[in-house]
């Protein structure tokens, strides 16, 4: 068989491009592909979309003479003998699978024949002469994951150390980072260096990709433990090995612009990267433990902002009288809710309606975490003296329209925040409390006056994060007709449940994303008259629900009957309000 094409081409490639499998104006494509994967031209190829999969195994077949693997019924159970002479980590690395093993010789399928330094290594340790086969990449992707689970990445990787580098002490040097914007698709460089700087390429790509909000990194006497928090459960993920926890941490710090040689206290950064065309930011923290630092990197997407509240799940009304109290000319609104709720989202979601030209909008927080155009952002520093009081007053100055403040905690923020509201400027901020209504006995709590707060308080906010069912799996049920009574809900509705073990998509647990219960309580003049003359907590709500007001497990219940939700998700909010009515 002829080749054509440089001489120094790649042999694949130029077998593509003789067979016609490849034109030659792609080859100007192959560098930006091999950047993405530099391990393996033959997975860049079908990744980028430049070859099939059986183009580049049939070239290798034919030109090495040399027999293609072919689909079968079984083919993974009938190669468990044969792998297991052979580790995963190799089989993975070499991009190979042991088919069968007779006769003191060890058939493998490959995806690069020509590559014989994994075949050497099979040869050495299972002690039999390896005799290679072709297969296609996606045969070959879909018997690793038969045989070994998902692909262990994280593991392939660490697998690269060399065992003396493995076993030296000091290996928490520093790893630079030059760059402000991680590119966590950039080819790495090889050595040890490059293998810590794929580790956490791979732990922040997988974790982006994946939706996830969280990541959990945490030291252990002998172990590391890497934890994802993915539509608010934490799932556990293969951790880097205990040796290379120093150096990894080193990295992430590098990149987050922390002191890498202070373990004694907390620290904070913040890390910005870019995967793909999508561009996220990483709040990061760590926290001395026994065992060493842990450390959370919280992943903000700022595309999860939508442009109205009812992409957050608010109802109708309760969108209208949210965005009615964020377009008064001044007043108090508060969100309130337990940490990891979505309050931040949903306070940036209202300040896009209303930012416009005309308006002067500055935010106190701590950190910021979103950035936004027309918004003047300022971030609390409290060793210099930063404070929110200090920062609130002096933007008081700066003829503000809207201030959104991140947390009111203390006696002193509430009276700027109350005088602000009573002076001409429309104030929205956050409160840890258990509902809406509950935000009214807190401030009262921090010293504020109820004559004050009645007419300054605009609108009051509840939520909650309630997990979505997974669209491509979830399937109806019939609800026992003790708990459709129990929790108000008409059995005519078609109601969901997640779908035992869940598909693909929902990586089996019949779940996928989070959507907000709210409640909305917009102070009517009644009941602004009620929280002033400091009317008792259960005679607010009651006056709420005269006026109509939606509670949280209204909303709960809207959600399930919708199918957005499960029963199961929700209960506790249902439960709660049939024990406080009992009460």
């Amino acid at each position: 068989m002829s080749e054509a094409g440089p001489s120094d081409l790649p042999l694949i490639l130029r077998l593509l491009v003789t067979r016609g499998a490849m034109e030659e104006e792609q080859l100007r494509d192959v560098p930006k592909a091999r950047a993405t994967h530099p391990d393996c031209l033959e997975e860049a190829l079908v990744l980028a979309g430049l070859a099939t999969d059986t183009d580049i195994a049939e070239a290798y077949a034919d030109y090495l003479s040399l027999p293609l693997l072919e689909p079968k019924d079984g083919l993974a159970d009938s190669c468990r003998d044969a792998v297991a002479r052979v580790p995963e980590t190799i089989c993975r690395t070499g991009r190979m699978v042991p088919v069968s093993a007779e006769d003191g010789v060890l058939h493998v399928a490959c995806l690069n024949p020509t590559d014989l330094s994994a075949q050497e290594q099979a040869q050495l340790l299972s002690g039999c002469v390896t005799q290679p086969m072709v297969a296609p990449y996606s045969l070959l992707e879909q018997l690793m994951g038969e045989l070994f689970g998902a692909r262990d990445m994280v593991r392939e990787i660490a697998g690269d150390q060399d065992p003396a580098e493995a076993a030296e002490a000091d290996m928490d040097g520093p790893i630079e980072a030059d760059e402000d914007v991680v590119d966590l698709d950039r080819a790495v460089p090889p050595g040890k260096d490059g293998q810590i700087i794929k580790i956490v390429n791979l732990l922040l790509g997988n974790a982006i990709t994946d939706g996830v909000s969280d990541i959990h990194i945490e030291p252990y006497e002998k172990v590391v433990r890497v934890r994802y928090r993915l539509d608010g459960k934490l799932i556990e993920v293969t951790p880097p090995p205990r040796n290379l926890f120093i150096p990894v941490l080193s990295r992430l710090k590098v990149l987050s612009k922390m002191d890498i040689a202070e373990r004694r206290i907390p620290q904070d950064g913040a890390i910005s990267a870019k995967l793909g065309s999508r561009r996220v930011d990483l709040r990061v923290s760590t926290v001395p433990t026994v065992y060493g630092e842990k450390m959370v990197l919280r992943i903000l997407a700022k595309e999860a902002t939508p442009d109205c509240l009812t992409k957050l799940g608010f109802s109708e009304k309760q969108s209208k009288d949210f965005e009615e109290a964020a377009n008064s000319p001044h007043g108090l609104v508060f969100v309130t809710g337990p940490t990891g709720s979505g309050k931040s989202t949903t306070l940036y979601t209202c300040l896009n309606l209303i930012n416009r030209p005309t308006h002067n909008i500055v935010t106190v927080e701590d950190p910021v975490e979103y950035r936004f155009d027309g918004l003047n952002q300022s971030q609390v520093h409290s060793a210099v003296g930063m404070t929110f009081q200090r920062a609130l007053r002096a933007f008081l100055r700066q003829d503000p329209d809207i201030i959104m403040l991140g947390e009111v905690r203390d006696q002193e923020t509430a009276d700027i925040c109350l005088r602000a509201a009573l002076t001409g400027h429309l104030v929205l901020s956050t409160l840890h409390t258990n509902d809406s209504l509950q935000a009214v006995n807190r401030l009262m709590d921090m010293g504020i006056e109820p004559f004050l707060l009645g007419p300054a308080l605009r609108v009051v906010q509840a939520q909650r994060l309630a997990r979505r069912l997974c669209e491509g799996c979830k399937e109806p049920f019939d609800l026992p007709a003790h708990l459709a009574e129990q929790y108000e809900i008409d059995t005519k509705h078609d109601l969901f449940r997640p779908k035992k073990d869940g598909c693909k998509k929902c990586r089996g647990s019949g779940y996928k994303g989070r959507v907000g219960i709210f409640e909305v309580i917009r102070i009517t003049e009644d009941l602004g008259r009620a929280i002033t003359v400091g009317k008792p907590l259960n005679e607010l709500y009651e006056v709420a629900a005269e006026a109509g007001m939606q509670f949280l497990a209204d909303s709960a219940r809207e959600k399930v009957i919708e199918g957005v939700t499960s029963v199961d998700e929700v209960s506790d909010y249902l439960c709660r309000e049939i024990e406080e009515e009992a009460a």
